[in-house]
C-alpha cells in the first residue's frame, strides 16, 4: 500500500530525471532517412586558384531531410576532406581537421531543426573554409 501522493512523488522525481537528462544531452530526436528523398549536390570553390572548396550534399523530400557539407582542399592526390559538417544522430557535428570526433553544433528534434541547422552551418563552413585558405598549404 503506498502512501498519500507517495507515487505522484516518485513520478514526477522519474520524470524531472529523464527531462534533466534530455536537456544535458546535445543529441536531438530526429533521425534523417533518405528513402524517396531528392538529392542535390555542388561545389563552391573559395579562391580564384581553386585550391579550397565546399561540397554541399542535401536530401530533401518536401523539405529539407538531410545534409553534409564538407571543406576540402586540393592536395597532390586530388581533393583532401578537411573538415565535414552533417546531421546523423540527432545534432549538426562538425568533424575538425578530418577527424573521426565530432563537435556538436546544434540538437535536431524536427524537420524544422535541420532546416535551420543547414543555414547556420552553411555560414559556418564558409567562416572556416575562408581560415583553412587563408592558412595555405601550412
Amino acid at each position: 500500500m503506498t502512501r498519500r501522493n507517495q507515487q505522484e512523488r516518485r513520478d514526477l522525481k522519474r520524470a524531472t530525471k529523464s527531462a534533466s537528462a534530455r536537456l544535458d544531452n546535445r543529441q536531438g530526436t530526429y533521425r534523417p532517412n533518405r528513402t524517396g528523398c531528392t538529392e542535390r549536390q555542388w561545389v563552391t570553390s573559395l579562391d580564384d586558384s581553386n585550391t579550397v572548396r565546399i561540397e554541399y550534399r542535401i536530401w530533401k523530400r518536401g523539405g529539407l531531410a538531410d545534409f553534409v557539407i564538407l571543406i576540402q582542399r586540393l592536395g597532390t592526390q586530388g581533393w583532401d576532406e578537411v573538415e565535414r559538417f552533417d546531421c546523423c544522430h540527432g545534432h549538426c557535428h562538425l568533424h575538425p581537421d578530418g577527424q573521426a570526433e565530432s563537435e556538436t553544433l546544434y540538437q535536431l528534434d524536427g524537420p524544422d531543426d535541420v532546416q535551420e541547422a543547414y543555414a547556420k552551418a552553411s555560414v559556418y563552413a564558409g567562416e572556416r573554409a575562408r581560415i583553412i585558405r587563408d592558412k595555405g598549404g601550412e
